[in-house]
Protein backbone atom coordinates (compact mmCIF):
# COMPACT_ATOMS: atom_id res chain seq x y z
CA UNK A 1 0.00 0.00 0.00
CA UNK A 2 1.38 3.21 -0.80
CA UNK A 3 1.82 6.00 1.87
CA UNK A 4 0.69 9.26 1.82
CA UNK A 5 1.42 12.79 4.19
CA UNK A 6 -1.75 15.46 4.25
CA UNK A 7 -0.03 18.75 4.83
CA UNK A 8 -1.99 21.41 5.91
CA UNK A 9 -0.74 25.24 5.27
CA UNK A 10 -2.52 27.47 7.92
CA UNK A 11 -4.28 30.43 7.16
CA UNK A 12 -2.69 32.59 10.13
CA UNK A 13 0.90 31.22 8.05
CA UNK A 14 -0.01 32.09 4.76
CA UNK A 15 -1.65 35.30 5.05
CA UNK A 16 -1.84 38.08 7.68
CA UNK A 17 -4.97 37.36 9.28
CA UNK A 18 -4.68 41.57 10.62
CA UNK A 19 -5.09 42.40 6.60
CA UNK A 20 -8.00 41.43 4.80
CA UNK A 21 -7.00 40.01 1.38
CA UNK A 22 -3.57 39.55 2.49
CA UNK A 23 -1.11 37.31 1.61
CA UNK A 24 2.17 36.21 2.87
CA UNK A 25 3.42 35.62 -1.10
CA UNK A 26 6.89 35.64 0.58
CA UNK A 27 5.84 32.99 2.76
CA UNK A 28 4.08 31.06 0.58
CA UNK A 29 7.47 30.74 -1.68
CA UNK A 30 9.17 29.12 0.73
CA UNK A 31 6.82 26.91 2.28
CA UNK A 32 6.37 25.41 -1.55
CA UNK A 33 10.22 24.88 -1.95
CA UNK A 34 10.18 23.18 1.45
CA UNK A 35 7.45 20.81 0.43
CA UNK A 36 9.35 19.98 -3.12
CA UNK A 37 12.74 19.60 -1.05
CA UNK A 38 11.15 17.06 0.99
CA UNK A 39 9.13 15.24 -1.62
CA UNK A 40 12.37 14.28 -3.24
CA UNK A 41 13.45 12.53 0.04
CA UNK A 42 10.27 11.17 1.05
CA UNK A 43 9.28 9.14 -1.77
CA UNK A 44 5.29 8.66 -0.84
CA UNK A 45 2.33 10.64 -1.52
CA UNK A 46 1.47 14.40 -0.62
CA UNK A 47 -2.23 16.01 -0.18
CA UNK A 48 -2.06 19.48 0.19
CA UNK A 49 -4.78 21.58 2.15
CA UNK A 50 -4.78 25.35 3.10
CA UNK A 51 -6.84 27.82 4.93
CA UNK A 52 -8.71 31.00 3.67
CA UNK A 53 -7.25 33.42 6.53
CA UNK A 54 -7.57 37.01 5.91
CA UNK A 55 -9.86 36.07 2.71
CA UNK A 56 -12.47 34.17 3.18
CA UNK A 57 -12.92 34.51 6.81
CA UNK A 58 -13.09 38.37 6.70
CA UNK A 59 -16.13 37.65 4.54
CA UNK A 60 -17.58 34.60 6.23
CA UNK A 61 -17.66 36.45 9.64
CA UNK A 62 -19.37 39.89 7.83
CA UNK A 63 -22.25 38.19 6.53
CA UNK A 64 -21.99 34.84 9.09
CA UNK A 65 -21.83 32.52 5.87
CA UNK A 66 -20.82 29.74 8.68
CA UNK A 67 -24.84 30.03 9.77
CA UNK A 68 -26.69 29.52 6.57
CA UNK A 69 -29.08 31.02 5.14
CA UNK A 70 -30.04 33.03 8.17
CA UNK A 71 -30.89 36.55 6.33
CA UNK A 72 -31.22 38.33 3.63
CA UNK A 73 -27.45 38.73 2.58
CA UNK A 74 -26.98 35.23 3.71
CA UNK A 75 -26.54 34.32 -0.17
CA UNK A 76 -24.46 37.18 -0.95
CA UNK A 77 -22.15 36.44 2.16
CA UNK A 78 -21.86 32.76 0.57
CA UNK A 79 -20.56 33.39 -2.97
CA UNK A 80 -18.21 36.36 -1.88
CA UNK A 81 -16.80 33.99 0.65
CA UNK A 82 -16.63 30.95 -1.85
CA UNK A 83 -14.85 33.52 -4.44
CA UNK A 84 -12.90 34.33 -1.53
CA UNK A 85 -11.45 31.18 -1.20
CA UNK A 86 -10.79 30.29 -4.53
CA UNK A 87 -8.27 33.55 -4.86
CA UNK A 88 -5.98 32.74 -1.65
CA UNK A 89 -5.94 29.06 -3.79
CA UNK A 90 -5.08 30.33 -6.35
CA UNK A 91 -2.51 32.44 -4.92
CA UNK A 92 -1.29 29.11 -2.98
CA UNK A 93 -1.23 27.18 -6.74
CA UNK A 94 0.43 29.42 -7.99
CA UNK A 95 3.73 29.26 -6.09
CA UNK A 96 3.25 25.52 -6.01
CA UNK A 97 3.53 25.56 -9.59
CA UNK A 98 6.22 27.89 -9.66
CA UNK A 99 8.34 25.34 -7.53
CA UNK A 100 7.96 22.70 -9.59
CA UNK A 101 5.10 20.46 -7.76
CA UNK A 102 3.00 18.37 -9.52
CA UNK A 103 -0.40 19.59 -8.44
CA UNK A 104 -4.16 20.27 -9.10
CA UNK A 105 -6.46 21.98 -6.89
CA UNK A 106 -9.92 20.45 -6.61
CA UNK A 107 -13.00 22.58 -4.97
CA UNK A 108 -14.42 21.33 -2.13
CA UNK A 109 -18.07 22.43 -3.18
CA UNK A 110 -17.13 20.29 -6.57
CA UNK A 111 -17.15 16.86 -4.44
CA UNK A 112 -18.72 17.16 -1.07
CA UNK A 113 -22.63 18.35 0.04
CA UNK A 114 -23.47 18.59 3.59
CA UNK A 115 -26.59 17.99 5.74
CA UNK A 116 -26.95 20.37 9.00
CA UNK A 117 -23.27 21.12 8.84
CA UNK A 118 -22.26 17.68 8.67
CA UNK A 119 -20.95 15.36 6.08
CA UNK A 120 -23.97 13.88 3.75
CA UNK A 121 -22.34 12.68 0.30
CA UNK A 122 -18.63 12.57 -0.75
CA UNK A 123 -16.98 11.72 -4.20
CA UNK A 124 -13.43 11.32 -3.74
CA UNK A 125 -12.78 9.15 -6.83
CA UNK A 126 -11.20 12.41 -8.10
CA UNK A 127 -8.42 13.14 -5.77
CA UNK A 128 -7.80 9.21 -5.45
CA UNK A 129 -7.33 9.11 -8.95
CA UNK A 130 -4.99 11.44 -9.37
CA UNK A 131 -3.19 10.45 -6.62
CA UNK A 132 -2.65 7.15 -8.55
CA UNK A 133 -1.17 9.23 -11.48
CA UNK A 134 1.29 10.65 -9.50
CA UNK A 135 -0.50 14.29 -9.24
CA UNK A 136 -0.56 15.98 -6.25
CA UNK A 137 -4.33 17.15 -4.56
CA UNK A 138 -4.63 20.34 -3.08
CA UNK A 139 -8.10 21.30 -1.31
CA UNK A 140 -8.60 24.15 0.91
CA UNK A 141 -11.63 25.38 3.51
CA UNK A 142 -14.78 25.94 1.40
CA UNK A 143 -18.45 26.92 1.42
CA UNK A 144 -20.14 23.66 0.82
CA UNK A 145 -23.76 23.46 0.01
CA UNK A 146 -25.96 22.02 2.59
CA UNK A 147 -29.70 20.22 2.18
CA UNK A 148 -31.03 21.95 5.65
CA UNK A 149 -29.07 25.46 5.84
CA UNK A 150 -28.63 25.79 2.19
CA UNK A 151 -24.59 26.01 2.75
CA UNK A 152 -22.29 25.94 5.13
CA UNK A 153 -18.30 26.66 5.71
CA UNK A 154 -16.18 23.46 6.00
CA UNK A 155 -12.65 24.21 7.35
CA UNK A 156 -9.61 22.03 5.87
CA UNK A 157 -9.63 20.11 8.70
CA UNK A 158 -12.88 19.00 8.16
CA UNK A 159 -12.23 17.97 4.26
CA UNK A 160 -9.29 16.27 5.63
CA UNK A 161 -11.91 14.33 7.63
CA UNK A 162 -14.50 13.96 5.42
CA UNK A 163 -12.12 12.33 2.77
CA UNK A 164 -9.61 10.04 5.57
CA UNK A 165 -12.08 7.03 5.28
CA UNK A 166 -11.65 6.96 1.43
CA UNK A 167 -8.07 7.57 1.41
CA UNK A 168 -7.50 5.26 4.07
CA UNK A 169 -8.63 2.17 2.16
CA UNK A 170 -5.83 2.57 -0.63
CA UNK A 171 -3.41 4.71 0.83
CA UNK A 172 -1.50 4.26 4.04
CA UNK A 173 -1.86 7.68 6.12
CA UNK A 174 1.84 8.35 7.99
CA UNK A 175 0.42 11.72 9.52
CA UNK A 176 -0.87 14.94 9.52
CA UNK A 177 1.14 18.17 9.48
CA UNK A 178 -0.60 21.33 10.19
CA UNK A 179 1.14 24.71 9.78
CA UNK A 180 0.39 27.08 12.36
CA UNK A 181 1.81 30.80 13.68
CA UNK A 182 2.64 28.60 16.79
CA UNK A 183 5.32 26.25 17.98
CA UNK A 184 2.49 23.72 18.63
CA UNK A 185 -0.33 23.95 20.88
CA UNK A 186 0.72 26.31 24.01
CA UNK A 187 -0.86 26.36 27.53
CA UNK A 188 -1.64 28.42 29.50
CA UNK A 189 2.03 29.88 29.99
CA UNK A 190 2.53 29.69 26.84
CA UNK A 191 4.93 26.76 26.72
CA UNK A 192 4.40 24.04 23.77
CA UNK A 193 2.58 20.90 25.00
CA UNK A 194 4.63 18.47 23.56
CA UNK A 195 1.69 15.37 23.32
CA UNK A 196 -2.10 15.53 23.46
CA UNK A 197 -4.03 12.83 23.86
CA UNK A 198 -7.75 11.24 24.71
CA UNK A 199 -6.30 11.01 27.92
CA UNK A 200 -4.87 14.60 29.22
CA UNK A 201 -6.85 16.69 26.46
CA UNK A 202 -9.75 17.37 29.65
CA UNK A 203 -6.39 18.60 31.45
CA UNK A 204 -5.69 21.38 27.95
CA UNK A 205 -9.05 21.76 27.10
CA UNK A 206 -9.42 25.49 28.86
CA UNK A 207 -6.15 26.70 28.09
CA UNK A 208 -6.35 25.66 24.17
CA UNK A 209 -7.73 28.89 22.80
CA UNK A 210 -9.13 29.97 19.49
CA UNK A 211 -7.50 31.87 16.53
CA UNK A 212 -5.60 35.41 16.54
CA UNK A 213 -7.55 37.27 13.95
CA UNK A 214 -10.89 36.37 12.42
CA UNK A 215 -11.63 32.59 12.38
CA UNK A 216 -15.05 31.48 12.13
CA UNK A 217 -13.72 27.52 11.79
CA UNK A 218 -12.70 27.39 15.87
CA UNK A 219 -8.78 28.13 15.39
CA UNK A 220 -6.60 26.08 16.96
CA UNK A 221 -9.25 23.95 19.43
CA UNK A 222 -10.84 23.04 16.18
CA UNK A 223 -7.55 21.77 15.10
CA UNK A 224 -7.20 19.58 18.05
CA UNK A 225 -10.26 18.16 18.40
CA UNK A 226 -10.34 17.25 14.67
CA UNK A 227 -7.17 15.49 15.05
CA UNK A 228 -8.06 13.44 18.39
CA UNK A 229 -11.29 12.02 15.97
CA UNK A 230 -8.69 11.08 12.62
CA UNK A 231 -6.44 9.58 15.36
CA UNK A 232 -9.19 7.51 17.27
CA UNK A 233 -10.77 6.73 13.68
CA UNK A 234 -7.92 5.96 11.86
CA UNK A 235 -5.14 5.44 13.61
CA UNK A 236 -3.35 9.00 12.50
CA UNK A 237 -1.30 11.06 14.49
CA UNK A 238 -1.22 14.87 13.76
CA UNK A 239 1.93 17.25 14.09
CA UNK A 240 1.12 20.84 14.70
CA UNK A 241 4.35 22.81 13.59
CA UNK A 242 5.39 26.40 13.52
CA UNK A 243 5.37 27.31 9.31
CA UNK A 244 6.69 30.49 10.32
CA UNK A 245 10.11 29.61 11.15
CA UNK A 246 12.55 28.40 7.90
CA UNK A 247 12.84 24.35 7.54
CA UNK A 248 10.11 23.52 10.12
CA UNK A 249 7.72 22.03 7.51
CA UNK A 250 10.07 19.97 5.94
CA UNK A 251 11.49 18.21 8.63
CA UNK A 252 8.06 17.82 10.13
CA UNK A 253 7.64 15.99 6.43
CA UNK A 254 11.17 13.90 6.43
CA UNK A 255 10.75 13.04 10.26
CA UNK A 256 13.18 15.04 11.17
CA UNK A 257 13.29 16.76 15.08
CA UNK A 258 11.26 20.11 15.45
CA UNK A 259 9.52 21.99 18.44
CA UNK A 260 5.98 21.01 17.80
CA UNK A 261 2.99 18.61 19.11
CA UNK A 262 2.09 15.63 18.45
CA UNK A 263 -1.52 14.59 18.97
CA UNK A 264 -3.08 10.88 18.84
CA UNK A 265 -5.23 8.82 20.15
Amino acid sequence: MKKIIIIKLGGSVITDKSKPFTARKRVIQRLAKEIISAHKKYKGNILISHGSGSFGHTIASKYETHKGLVHKDSLKGAVLTSDAATEIDRIVMNHLLKAGLMVKSFAPSSFIIANDGELQKIFSGPIIQALMTGVTPVIYGDVIMDTKNGFCIFSAEKIIEALMKDLSKVLKVQKIIFCTDTDGVYDSNKNTIKKITSKNIKKYDKEIGGSVGTDVTGGMIHKVKQSLVLGKKYGVRTLIVNGNKSGNLEKAIIGEKTTDTVITF
